[in-house]
């Protein structure tokens, strides 16, 4: 197709019935995404009755799959992201084509939006800060700290250590050479930590002037330089409507003197959030393409399901050993509730071409939805196919932590509260975006050796809170985190009115 000029278009769907469209893509995209590697797994998604159910355990199956050998893990990443584009639509004005015939250098060829520039008068980092529990953490007491969560399983030993990398070489947190992109001002992004430390950053969000007043401040007052789009006069752009202006926009702000990084970190839901997934899809392919150099980052949901090694599954199943007189109690429920209750983590493990064992660790809640599970791993499919092509991939596994979207899921906030009674920490947001970015700094910085196995991605420089090294399923503890964290709170607000 030719150039599809600067203004508004969007990602659709196929055309279908409008409460089934969705179910229709998701079913269709997994489907396509594992048929050469388990034909049998493929049928099954294709004759599902009820996705929004049997979702999690396709879900499951499909990870459990991609760590069973690289080359599966690397072709259903390939499959899953050309599946997704050969199926979405793309509209502008009154044309309608399918995505995988639009040219994104066409696209990009009529130019971008302006520039708008905000930069902080403060001093570059000369140590690395992290905000925890009302005070700061920094040297000794953050890797004391550190430590701790190793110890406890809260973080995996590959983040601790990449952390530690950057307590020793404080230079690092500027990130001289680089140049970032990262789409989503949200709560984990790195945006903020990375402006205070004196990065240079070119920032896409959706236009708010609210949102971009308190952008603007956090860059003067920090030591970077904030660069984002103003499009007909306003600051911001939303990546799903006005793509081909931040196809140039990108291009052009990258320059030549700097190594770009794109960091995709923006999340909605329901179906908007698999469009939405594409649109960063897109747009990191492009840059990939267009500049070999450039890294790729991310953060991955902790209600996900992941590819684990050995270890993570070793200590679950050694402290399901280790219960004592209360495991008697806990068998005794599962087997009332059949299973539904206190069920181990961990039961079935698969061995890889090299050998090393493998299992999956199944965080994936009921009331995150079929699109949450589809959107993160379009997300997660981009970088595996970059790791694949020799990027640079920095891909951290968040930890729990107390966003705006965790409060205002009553159920899963219940959860959060009575967390700590099996043994995880849930995070503030300026805690766990500050760890983030760190990650970020010492993976661009100085990355660690990359596992044979492309699953690693994900599961070596992982911070889940202690949600891997579970003895239960996450599931099965949920209907009684959910009732401790309502009694919790029942009691605490009854403390306080009294």
């Amino acid at each position: 197709m030719g150039s599809v000029g600067t203004g508004r278009w969007d990602l659709v769907f196929p055309s279908g019935a409008p409460e089934r469209v969705g179910d229709m893509f998701a079913t269709a995209v997994v489907a396509d995404a594992v048929r050469r590697y388990d034909a049998d797994l493929a049928q099954w998604v294709e004759t599902c009755r009820d996705w929004s159910r049997q979702y999690r355990s396709v879900f499951r199956g499909m990870t459990a799959l991609a760590a069973s050998a690289p080359d599966a893990s690397v072709g259903i990443a390939g499959e899953g992201l050309r599946a997704a584009r050969n199926l979405l639509r793309f509209v502008t004005g009154c044309s309608v084509e399918p995505l995988r015939d639009v040219e994104i250098g066409a696209v990009a060829a009529d130019g971008g939006p302006d520039t708008a520039t905000a930069r902080g008068a403060g001093k570059t980092a000369r140590r690395l800060e992290v905000p925890f529990r009302g005070g700061i953490l920094s040297e000794e007491a953050l890797q004391r700290t550190l430590t701790e969560w190793r110890q406890r399983g809260i973080v995996e030993p590959g983040f601790a250590a990449a952390v530690e990398r950057v307590i020793d070489h404080p230079e690092w947190l500027a990130l001289p050479g680089f140049r970032v992109v990262i789409a989503g001002a949200g709560e984990l992004t790195p945006l903020r930590p990375l402006l205070r430390w004196g990065a240079d950053v070119l920032a896409v969000a959706r236009p708010g002037p609210a949102r971009w007043r308190e952008l603007v401040r956090e860059a003067e007052a920090g030591a970077g330089v904030l660069r984002y789009p103003l499009i007909d006069g306003q600051p911001g752009a939303d990546v799903t409507t006005q793509f081909p202006a931040l196809v140039h926009w990108i291009r052009e702000q990258l320059g030549s003197e700097s190594f770009p990084v794109f960091g995709g970190y923006v999340t909605r839901r329901g179906p908007g959030g698999v469009r939405l997934a594409v649109a960063l899809d897109l747009l990191a392919g492009d840059l990939l393409t267009a500049r070999p150099d450039t890294a790729l980052a991310g953060v991955g949901s902790p209600t996900d399901c992941y590819a684990v090694p050995e270890s993570v599954f070793a200590q679950a199943h050694s402290r399901l050993r280790e219960r004592g007189p209360r495991g008697l109690g806990q068998d005794v429920l599962r087997v009332l509730t059949r299973s539904a209750l206190y069920l181990p983590n961990y039961q079935t493990v698969v061995t890889d071409a090299a050998g090393a064992h493998w299992s999956v660790a199944n965080a994936l809640f009921p009331f995150q939805g079929p699109d949450h599970a589809l959107a993160q791993r379009i997300l997660r499919w981009r970088a595996i196919s970059a790791r694949a092509a020799g990027h640079t991939v920095s891909y951290t596994v968040a930890p729990p932590t107390w966003t705006r979207g965790v409060r205002a899921q009553r159920s899963l906030a219940a959860a959060y509260r009575s967390a700590d009674r099996f043994g995880m920490e849930i995070f503030e947001p300026d805690t766990a975006r500050t760890l983030l970015a760190a990650k970020l700094v010492a993976d661009l910085n100085d990355p660690a050796p990359a596992d044979p196995n492309p699953e690693s991605l994900f599961a070596a420089g992982a911070a889940h809170g202690g949600l891997w090294r579970l003895p239960f399923e996450p599931r099965s503890l949920l209907p009684i985190a959910i009732a401790t964290g309502y009694l919790r709170g029942l009691l605490h607000r009854t403390e306080r009115d009294h």
